[in-house]
Order: structure tokens, then C-alpha cells, then sequence
């Protein structure tokens, strides 16, 4: 059924995606004269379990304030959000898929692989700049679009490093929430900072099986060191370093 919000209207064509919380969709966006102004996708929050529903829903809501604050070529763009209700949701752009199905492709070049890598950086490093913490980096959350650009989505986790702005109260759902092969040791005692951002970027770029380059086996390892001290001091100095690899080996 279509849905006026504001100037626009909203027509859901197909799910393309569910997940414990809701549900995402393509959809047409029109103008309020009739217009088709594109083809996008929506996040619909729609929780079956009632157990912690008002925390979800909570969470959803700083997930769409949160990503829609971070305006970068490499993270998913929010255009529209509805937060009241029992079924919130936003509108972003469409992708044709993410680095999982990418990987599973076969089809990537290492060139391709190492480009990927560099945006997911700096995606990464432009949240860790405006003092966010995004908690869930993974390659399904990585997101590939029709112009080859990947960018990060899914901000569920994600959490603003200024305890002024913020208070963690969710914590029976963030306690129950993440993927382990990409959270790092001190995350299991609930400590969290951007070291464990860069953790979870040395397992997705692991992921990308590139050790035949030179220097990419020694940024994994510093990325994943166990004690936090003995990572990458930041996200930049990973992209720095990522640069001197691909310059190095001529690629």
C-alpha cells in the first residue's frame, strides 16, 4: 500500500531482505505531484518478541540519528525516517549486494579486494572522527552499490564515544547482540573503544584472503593483536599503511 510522508509518497515493491528485527524493502519513491524521484530501499522495524521491544525500538531510533548524522561517500546515506509508532523505518539508497556475496562471487580482483578495503577505512575512519563507534563491522555490512562504491551500513551497534551525548542503557540487548568471529577479546568483558573497530576491520580484511601480497599478513596481525595496545593506533595509520602495500607492490 502506498504511503504519503510529507511532499513524497512511498511505494513498497518487494522484501529483499528480513532479519530478527524487521524487515528491508525496495521501493519507489515519488514526489507528492506524481513524480518518480527513484528506486530505493527501506528498513522497517517490525519486532515480533515483545521481550525488550521498547529497547529496540530505541536502538532503532539512535540508528537512524547516528547514520544519518555521518555524511561520507562510504557510508550509507539515509534520505527519509518515520520514528513514531510501533514500526519505524528509513529510506537509503538501494545496493546490488555486499562484500559477502562479492567474495562469494569469485569475480573479485585483488585490485577490486584492496579497493574495497580503502573504502571500508575510510568509512571507518570518518566515524571514529566524529567520535562514533560503529561495533558491527563485518562484510554484511558492507554494502555494494551500482557505481562500485562499498559502504558501510547497519548502525544497530553503533555507539557515540562522547558520554555526554550518550548513555548506555541498552545493555541486556547489546549483550545478546554482534557476530564473535569479528569481536575483539576485551569486547566479551564489555569494553569497547576504536580499537575495537580496528579489531573487526583486521578480520574483514583477513576475510578478503590476500596474504599472497607482501605487508598485508603484518597490517591483519597488528589489526588483531589481542591486547589493545599492540593495534593500529588508528584507523588512518591502517589506511596509511594499506597505502604503502599497494604502492609497494605496484598496484
Amino acid at each position: 500500500m502506498d504511503e504519503a510522508h510529507g511532499n513524497y509518497v512511498i511505494k513498497p515493491l518487494n522484501r529483499i531482505g528480513r532479519g530478527g528485527f524487521g524487515y528491508v524493502e525496495k521501493v519507489e519513491l515519488q514526489n507528492s505531484n506524481g513524480g518518480i524521484c527513484g528506486i530505493y530501499a527501506r528498513k522497517v522495524f517490525a519486532l515480533q518478541d515483545t521481550s525488550y521491544r521498547d529497547e529496540f525500538i530505541r536502538r532503532f531510533e539512535r540508528e537512524v540519528t547516528y547514520q544519518a548524522d555521518c555524511l561520507h561517500t562510504n557510508i550509507v546515506p539515509i534520505y527519509i525516517h518515520h520514528l513514531e509508532g510501533d514500526t519505524p523505518w528509513f529510506v537509503m539508497d538501494l545496493a546490488e549486494s555486499d562484500l559477502v556475496a562479492e567474495l562469494g562471487s569469485g569475480k573479485l580482483t585483488i585490485r577490486d579486494k584492496l579497493t574495497a578495503i580503502k573504502m571500508v577505512l575510510q568509512g571507518v575512519a570518518y566515524l571514529h572522527d566524529h567520535d562514533y563507534w560503529h561495533r558491527d563491522l563485518k562484510p554484511q555490512n558492507v554494502l555494494r552499490f551500482a557505481d562500485g562504491t562499498y559502504k558501510i551500513s547497519d548502525f544497530g551497534l553503533v555507539k557515540n564515544a562522547d558520554k555526554k551525548a550518550e548513555s548506555e542503557v541498552i545493555t541486556k540487548v547489546a549483550s545478546i547482540m554482534g557476530t564473535e568471529r569479528y569481536m575483539a577479546p576485551e569486547v566479551f568483558a564489555g569494553i569497547y573503544s576504536e580499537k575495537t573497530d580496528i579489531f573487526a576491520l583486521g578480520v574483514l580484511i583477513e576475510d578478503m584472503d590476500l596474504s599472497a601480497i607482501p605487508g598485508i599478513d603484518d597490517l591483519i596481525t597488528k589489526s588483531t593483536a589481542r591486547k589493545p595496545t599492540k593495534r593500529h593506533t588508528s584507523v588512518h595509520e591502517m589506511l596509511h599503511e594499506l597505502e604503502k602495500i599497494i604502492k609497494g607492490n605496484g598496484l
